[in-house]
């Protein structure tokens, strides 16, 4: 490797980025993504749930489902400090997830004997794979000088 690609790879891919808000984001929204699938496979599923998800659940079980879920968390949880270079691709796999389980709900409508009121879930987890999709092109803020102007025209740098 020549010594050029060396340091390109390692100011890219070696260490660990710094915390900042966007890393707060994907760290909460994965421990929560990691509930979710934990939930799936422990939990019995309600009939409800089993009518709301009749097209998933015919490819796959359940668990299956949880242990999707646990990935795209652990996943979102990982890219909220690595690689260095890239903040947001954590969202790009939240994103899916989302728009893929409206999808899901959607489906169990159109195609099988879920009620209608099973839209409201796919407009939530829509609403969601909307928002991971939005919230990259949000910019860290950096910190910045806040300047107090008192009435004798001095000025004094917090």
């Amino acid at each position: 490797m020549t010594p050029a690609r060396k340091i390109f790879v390692r100011e890219h891919f070696w260490g660990m980025r710094p915390f900042k808000r966007h890393s707060l984001i994907l760290m909460v929204a994965g421990v929560f993504y990691t509930l979710t699938g934990l939930t799936y496979i422990w939990a019995n599923p309600t009939l409800n749930r089993k009518i709301a998800l009749q097209v998933a659940l015919s490819v796959y079980p359940i668990e299956f489902w949880g242990s999707i879920f646990i990935l795209v968390g652990l996943l979102a949880i990982f890219s909220s400090r690595w690689p260095p270079v890239a903040e947001t691709w954590g969202y790009s796999v939240l994103a899916g997830l989302s728009a893929g389980w409206s999808a899901t709900y959607a489906a169990g409508v159109i195609f099988g004997n879920s009620p209608i009121s099973n839209l409201t879930a796919t407009l939530q987890w829509g609403l969601l794979a909307f928002l991971w999709l939005t919230i990259p092109g949000l910019v860290n803020p950096d910190k910045t000088v806040v300047v107090v102007i008192k009435d004798d025209d001095k000025r004094t740098n917090l």
